[in-house]
């Protein structure tokens, strides 16, 4: 046997013997301790760092850009997104839970309590609304529709306006032939009326409107909200349907995928990182994973609770073994390891 025969031996022993010491120390019965101790190590070195000296800014918003703007969307998300709403949608827990079962009566009182507060928030969202074109339009054609069917049915009103008593004298279907001009000119009338008056019809009610929702109404009306509401169930399964749910999905995902490629997208994702990192680039990593509710407790926790089922389905399914495997052999078969093996048998 040669030299470099008995190396190879030698050297395929030893790393025999370590992939059987690395799995032993996942397996074991201490694995669940060494992971916590490792948690504590990671933590330890984690109060110490902060966030900038971890991350750049710059590898942070490139990975933002790749994943929310340039990752590509598969053609059947669509359907896999409105299968599962679906699901959700019909499950038997939405037909068996009320609204009170989920929303407290408290913290619905809260929320009617933050709207009184905001005061000047919701003076300035009525003016939004009712200066919106969307609203003046509707406004408007809601007022023509009921002034035109009061007047078209009563005829006491519809012989008031000037001119148009001389067309209804005659038979019954003289006035039928009559009637699609007389329409014509009643709206004429009415719609120049409602547009010439809309501007100060919308001001009153604005005024209206901010005035009268003091505390105390906007409190009987959320009163009678929560009586209507609060013992109903959640389901809206007879609301929509799974066809009509998947349409809103496919238009939902439309609209994503046309927002995500304009510059003004783009720009406020760079924004929302640079932001982020002004704030926060200089604080530990312990302190940033705390605002989202991450502490070592909790770390050692899952370690304990979700790791050991991983790790042996890992190990059942043998995949454990073909990754210490690939971690270990390529240093085992480098001429790092026969130099150093060389180097211990001189």
């Amino acid at each position: 046997m040669t030299q470099s025969q008995k190396m190879n031996s030698t050297g395929q022993a030893i790393f025999e013997a370590h992939v059987a010491f690395e799995l032993e120390q996942w397996r074991g019965q201490g694995a669940i301790q060494r992971l916590q101790d490792e948690v504590d190590a990671v933590w330890k070195w984690a109060e110490q760092t902060p966030l900038e000296s971890l991350v750049s800014v710059d590898t942070v918003r490139g990975a933002a850009e790749r994943l929310a703007l340039d990752m590509s969307l598969p053609d059947d998300l669509a359907g896999v997104i409105g299968g599962i709403a679906n699901d959700l949608i019909c499950h038997d827990v939405n037909k068996n839970t009320r609204v009170q079962d989920v929303i407290d009566e408290s913290l619905f009182d809260d929320g009617v309590s933050l709207f009184v507060e905001l005061e000047a928030l919701r003076a300035r969202l009525i003016t939004r609304l009712l200066d919106s074109p969307v609203y003046t339009a509707l406004a408007s054609d809601v007022l023509y529709q009921g002034i035109k069917d009061y007047i078209f049915s009563d005829t006491g009103a519809i012989k008031s306006i000037p001119g148009v008593s001389s067309l209804l004298k005659g038979s019954s279907s003289a006035l039928s032939k009559r009637m699609p001009g007389l329409e014509a000119q009643v709206e004429k009338r009415v719609r120049a009326y409602i547009e010439n008056n809309t501007a100060k019809t919308l001001a009153r009610s604005q005024e209206l409107l901010i005035e009268s929702l003091d505390e105390e109404r906007i409190r009987a009306i959320a009163s009678e909200i929560w009586a209507e509401i609060h013992d109903k169930k959640l389901s809206i399964e007879d609301v929509v349907d799974n066809d009509e749910l998947q349409k809103l999905v496919d238009y939902g995902l439309r609209i994503w995928q046309e927002l995500r490629e304009t510059q003004y997208v783009g720009e406020l994702v760079d924004a929302a990182v640079v932001s982020y990192f002004e704030r926060n680039g200089q604080r530990k990593l312990t302190d940033v994973l705390g605002d989202v509710g991450v502490d070592r407790d909790l770390l050692r926790q899952e370690a304990e609770t979700l790791a050991p089922a991983v790790i042996e389905g890992l190990a059942e399914s043998g995949l454990l073994e073909d990754l210490v495997r690939r971690r270990l052999a390529a240093f085992y078969a480098s001429e790092a390891f026969e130099k150093a093996l060389d180097e211990a048998g001189k």
